[in-house]
Protein backbone atom coordinates (compact mmCIF):
# COMPACT_ATOMS: atom_id res chain seq x y z
CA UNK A 1 0.00 0.00 0.00
CA UNK A 2 1.48 3.26 -0.75
CA UNK A 3 2.82 5.37 1.91
CA UNK A 4 2.35 9.05 2.18
CA UNK A 5 5.50 11.41 3.51
CA UNK A 6 4.54 10.88 7.43
CA UNK A 7 5.14 7.10 6.61
CA UNK A 8 1.54 6.29 6.88
CA UNK A 9 -1.23 4.82 4.80
CA UNK A 10 -3.99 7.30 2.93
CA UNK A 11 -6.84 5.99 5.37
CA UNK A 12 -4.26 6.35 8.75
CA UNK A 13 -3.66 10.09 7.81
CA UNK A 14 -7.27 10.93 7.18
CA UNK A 15 -8.43 9.08 10.44
CA UNK A 16 -6.08 11.29 12.41
CA UNK A 17 -6.74 14.45 10.66
CA UNK A 18 -10.88 13.88 11.22
CA UNK A 19 -9.60 13.23 14.91
CA UNK A 20 -8.69 16.64 15.75
CA UNK A 21 -11.49 18.58 13.45
CA UNK A 22 -13.68 20.31 16.10
CA UNK A 23 -16.98 22.42 15.68
CA UNK A 24 -14.98 25.71 15.45
CA UNK A 25 -13.30 24.39 12.33
CA UNK A 26 -16.87 23.43 11.01
CA UNK A 27 -17.66 27.10 11.69
CA UNK A 28 -14.56 28.39 9.73
CA UNK A 29 -15.02 26.39 7.11
CA UNK A 30 -18.98 27.85 6.54
CA UNK A 31 -17.43 31.14 6.84
CA UNK A 32 -14.86 30.41 4.34
CA UNK A 33 -17.61 29.30 1.67
CA UNK A 34 -19.93 32.31 2.65
CA UNK A 35 -17.14 34.46 1.88
CA UNK A 36 -16.50 32.37 -1.88
CA UNK A 37 -19.79 33.18 -2.71
CA UNK A 38 -20.02 36.99 -1.89
CA UNK A 39 -16.69 36.79 -3.82
CA UNK A 40 -18.65 35.30 -6.60
CA UNK A 41 -21.76 37.86 -6.32
CA UNK A 42 -18.75 40.76 -6.52
CA UNK A 43 -16.97 39.58 -9.32
CA UNK A 44 -19.99 39.08 -11.30
CA UNK A 45 -21.42 42.81 -10.13
CA UNK A 46 -17.84 43.50 -11.76
CA UNK A 47 -18.19 41.80 -14.63
CA UNK A 48 -14.42 39.64 -13.73
CA UNK A 49 -15.92 36.51 -15.33
CA UNK A 50 -12.59 34.64 -14.88
CA UNK A 51 -12.16 35.08 -11.15
CA UNK A 52 -15.77 34.44 -10.98
CA UNK A 53 -14.83 31.15 -12.32
CA UNK A 54 -12.27 30.55 -9.94
CA UNK A 55 -14.35 31.50 -6.65
CA UNK A 56 -17.30 28.98 -7.85
CA UNK A 57 -14.01 26.53 -7.78
CA UNK A 58 -13.11 26.94 -4.75
CA UNK A 59 -16.63 27.29 -3.12
CA UNK A 60 -17.38 23.91 -4.54
CA UNK A 61 -14.06 22.44 -3.26
CA UNK A 62 -15.40 23.85 0.44
CA UNK A 63 -19.10 22.55 0.37
CA UNK A 64 -18.13 18.94 0.42
CA UNK A 65 -15.58 19.54 3.04
CA UNK A 66 -19.02 21.34 4.85
CA UNK A 67 -21.19 17.93 4.90
CA UNK A 68 -18.22 16.00 5.43
CA UNK A 69 -17.56 17.21 8.82
CA UNK A 70 -21.23 17.93 9.72
CA UNK A 71 -22.01 14.25 9.02
CA UNK A 72 -19.10 13.36 11.38
CA UNK A 73 -20.19 15.15 13.92
CA UNK A 74 -23.72 13.42 13.75
CA UNK A 75 -22.35 10.17 13.65
CA UNK A 76 -20.34 11.08 16.40
CA UNK A 77 -23.29 12.17 18.24
CA UNK A 78 -25.53 9.45 17.34
CA UNK A 79 -22.30 6.90 19.06
CA UNK A 80 -22.48 8.66 21.91
CA UNK A 81 -25.97 8.33 22.74
CA UNK A 82 -26.26 4.54 21.68
CA UNK A 83 -22.86 4.30 24.11
CA UNK A 84 -25.06 5.44 26.53
CA UNK A 85 -27.88 4.03 26.34
CA UNK A 86 -26.15 0.60 26.03
CA UNK A 87 -24.47 1.15 29.45
CA UNK A 88 -27.81 2.53 30.76
CA UNK A 89 -29.28 -0.88 30.19
CA UNK A 90 -26.68 -2.89 31.46
CA UNK A 91 -26.60 -0.88 34.62
CA UNK A 92 -30.68 -1.53 35.25
CA UNK A 93 -30.18 -5.13 34.87
CA UNK A 94 -27.65 -5.41 37.41
CA UNK A 95 -29.93 -3.85 39.68
CA UNK A 96 -32.36 -6.01 38.96
CA UNK A 97 -30.68 -9.09 39.35
CA UNK A 98 -29.10 -7.39 42.58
Amino acid sequence: MARLNNGLTPGENARIVASVVDENDLEELEALHTEMLKRVDKAREDGRIYMMGRYVMLASLISPEIKRVRARFHRETLAAVRKEHKQLKIEARNSASA
